[in-house]
């Protein structure tokens, strides 16, 4: 990684608040500036239970003229599920991927997804030409449960007929006082880091009433929407990084200072 020019976070302890399964870049990545990484989940990412209707989207993929996946978490699932039924993939259809690390896991499985060269989120994936114009097109969208419906909107203004496949849901975990305790037994953080509206949410009610000053800690968020949300509920130094990736967290938390 370049040097920042600043290095706020060295010997700064930070609150990595990914699901576990998530966190290992994060974690990687601020050690290697000189941070200290609590590692603190706020959610676990659970397998959506199957059923007829979402296998039946799956059986008639070959049916559909684009696929969206949302996530990380979505392009592992549901290459997993898919790859039960499609030995071989329909050689029509076209992926498109949400954020280079959901791009980066299709591309790994051999599918080479149109995503967008800047942005990381679904108003950057809105603006690709490919999908302006969308008459009597179907589209499905891998995704986790609940969630924004931005896409399947958006999508279906353009004339498109849009199924979603939700696939995981999104569990808050759960810490007893004395876990919460340990964790900051050491000191408290000095930064906190929210990748998401949900983890934002499950972080805040975890750390009430265990880190009284969290309101007033830098606080590494990966979007507006995220900000937005983090002001909302009372922190008062909310910093925007320019993406959800690993190293734009760590850029954004260098300059704090």
């Amino acid at each position: 990684m370049a040097d920042s020019g600043n290095h706020w976070l060295r010997g700064k302890r930070v609150l990595v608040t990914r699901p576990a399964a998530q966190a290992n870049g994060l974690i990687n990545a601020l050690e290697a500036q000189g941070g200290v990484a609590i590692p603190c989940p706020a959610l676990v990412i659970e397998a959506s239970p199957e059923n007829a209707s979402n296998k039946q989207k799956i059986l008639d993929l070959d049916r559909y003229d684009a696929l969206i996946v949302v996530s990380r978490n979505a392009a592992q699932m549901g290459l997993t599920w898919i790859e039960d039924y499609w030995p071989q993939l329909p050689t029509h259809l076209r992926w498109f991927a949400v954020g280079k690390s959901t791009a980066a896991c299709l591309e790994s499985n051999g599918i080479s997804p149109i995503v967008p060269a800047s942005g990381f989120n679904s108003e950057a994936l809105l603006e690709l030409p490919e999908l302006q114009d969308l008459n009597n097109q179907r589209i499905l969208i891998l995704k986790g449960e609940g969630g924004r419906e931005l896409l399947e909107q958006r999508l279906a203004e353009r004339g498109a007929s849009v199924d979603a496949l939700p696939l995981y849901q999104r569990v808050a975990e759960k810490y007893s006082a004395e876990q919460l305790e340990r964790l900051f037994a050491e000191a408290p953080p000095d930064a906190l880091i929210a990748t998401s509206v949900d983890v934002l949410k499950a972080m805040d009610t975890l750390l009430d009433p265990a880190l009284e000053n969290r309101f007033e800690l830098p606080l590494v968020v990966a979007s507006e929407r995220i900000a937005d949300a983090a002001c909302q509920l009372g922190y008062c130094h909310v910093i925007t990084s320019s993406g959800a990736a690993d190293g734009s967290i760590v850029s954004a938390l260098n300059v704090i200072g």
